[in-house]
């Protein structure tokens, strides 16, 4: 699909030149590519899409962990295959639904079809349908979450979603769906940490638009269009290509250096290599202030995804994902340390089980890929084997079946991110789903917007200017950021 290092041809210089081709990267890339600047899109990788890059093998197309492109309606990616002309050339697979199942405190197992109705799952949680006032308040509750005001969801940034649904009378089951849904299964994050303002939008988003967005041939596969869109256009994209260093000049950014020695020079450098790994690796903290290396340093990353990808040679799961709730999920940060530090071990965690070989011509005939995982600290030195242990054993509880058809085992991780997704070149980081965390204290207001102190640097992908669940998150952080971009040139 990718046609690489083409265009180049005796010229080093351009307008613009993108770090990254994730989904932030390709799709900044690809707009400014359709207003005719002359684009340089470089990354490390085969292709594109950074963590979501989709891996085509042996007749399966998956990514290397398990991820969620909604909304399903009114998504940004259609917005921009719409815009570039492309929206042919990448076809969305239908919503099949999922499966949910709660495991009560006693541990008595109910499971609801998500093409139940919504009531079946109040039931599905404990909701008592015959007690009215338990049924009333948690509708009310819910509705209210549906259709809380904009300007009354931007006051919720500086307060956990765990702290704000707190304030309402929820049965036990409504809570540990509400908070494990919409912090570790949305964000990679823990409730007491994720923005009350975050998980509000999410949630009307989800109530309005649906979930499970996927594409034939992947996720993935729609930023391989981008970048192809990219040089269609007329711009370059250099792939198995690393950046070692942005170059700063009297405070103002002239171009990049990549590991092979070669330097390309554009006035306008847009890093989708992480926040993080831009101003302390690829440009260095002599560029900067203090008071701004302090603050970069203080940003907090989400959780790593740790499980299994098992290819087995039947089908078993007919549905793309299942979630299992156990009562008492709904775990802080702080045990996850400990369960880092071999305090803990798993026992009552939040478990996903999935698989996208269930949409047509991504998996051979008579096999799938099913992924099995939860969610650890994303460091990459972390012992990965406790987490493992604990989900191949709520697998086999859950669905034996599977391990009895495995054909090929693969284990993944956080030290399985940094060879596709951004370095791991501070203590403890590497490893996170996403990039930094939609935390209390770093969304809304005090969120990275993708600007930056050096003249001509911008930041896109989930570390910067964008809302939203992971890939979504960071094609909106595109949408923003070029706002800022096309400002600075219309200011030459």
């Amino acid at each position: 699909m990718t046609k690489e290092n083409t265009n180049i041809k005796d010229s080093s210089n351009f307008d613009m030149i993108i770090i990254g081709a994730g989904p932030g990267g390709s799709s900044i890339g690809v707009l400014l590519a359709k207003k005719r600047y002359k684009i340089l899109i470089i990354d490390k990788n085969p292709r594109a899409g950074g963590r979501m890059m989709t891996i085509h093998k042996n007749g399966f197309h998956y990514e290397l962990f398990p991820i969620s492109g909604v909304p399903y309606y009114n998504s940004h990616f259609e917005h921009i295959l719409n815009e570039i002309g492309y929206e042919n050339d990448v076809e969305m697979v239908p919503d099949i639904g999922g499966i949910i199942i709660y495991e009560n405190e006693n541990g008595e197992m109910r499971k609801y079809d998500m093409k139940q109705s919504n009531i079946k799952m109040l039931k599905t949680f404990g909701v008592k349908w015959w007690n009215f006032k338990e049924l009333f308040q948690t509708i009310k509750v819910l509705k209210n979450l549906a259709t809380l005001h904009p300007k009354e969801i931007e006051k919720l940034h500086d307060i956990s979603s765990q702290e704000y649904l707190d304030q309402f009378p929820l049965p036990k089951g409504i809570r540990t769906f509400i908070l494990a849904s919409f912090g570790e299964g949305a964000f990679e994050l823990t409730s007491d940490k994720t923005s009350a303002a975050e998980m509000v939008k999410i949630f009307q988003v989800a109530m309005k638009n649906g979930g499970g967005r996927y594409y034939k041939n992947g996720i993935g596969y729609v930023f391989e269009i981008f970048t192809k869109a990219i040089q269609d256009f007329g711009g370059t994209a250099l792939f198995r290509t690393r950046v070692e260093k942005i170059i700063v000049e009297n405070g103002k950014v002239s171009g990049v250096e990549t590991k092979d020695g070669k330097k390309y020079y554009a006035p306008i450098i847009i890093s989708n290599a992480g926040l993080k790994q831009t101003v302390f690796k690829l440009i260095g903290k002599e560029h900067f202030k203090k008071n701004y290396l302090e603050w970069v340093s203080g940003l907090e990353y989400n959780l790593a995804c740790v499980g299994y990808r098992w290819i087995i040679d039947k089908p078993i799961l007919d549905t793309s994902s299942i979630v299992l709730f156990p009562e008492g999920c709904i775990a802080n940060y702080a045990e996850f340390e400990e369960m880092a530090n071999g305090i803990k071990k798993p026992e009552k965690n939040y478990i996903y089980l999935g698989t996208t070989s269930v949409f047509g011509d991504l998996a051979p005939e008579g096999k799938q890929l099913v992924y099995a995982c939860m969610s650890c600290l994303p460091d990459p030195k972390i012992d990965i084997e406790p987490y493992l242990t604990y989900v191949k054993s709520r697998v086999k509880q859950l669905y034996p079946e599977i391990l009895d058809h495995v054909d090929r085992t693969e284990s993944f991780g956080p030290a399985t991110v940094p060879s596709v997704g951004t370095d791991s070149f501070l203590p403890g980081q590497g490893g996170e789903s996403y990039g930094l965390a939609l935390s209390v204290g770093q969304t809304g207001k005090k969120q990275p917007k993708g600007d930056s102190p050096i003249e001509g640097l911008f930041h896109v992908g989930c570390d910067a200017g964008g809302s939203g669940l992971g890939t979504h998150q960071a094609v909106d952080s595109a949408l923003n950021v070029i706002k800022l971009v096309i400002k600075k040139v219309n200011k030459k």
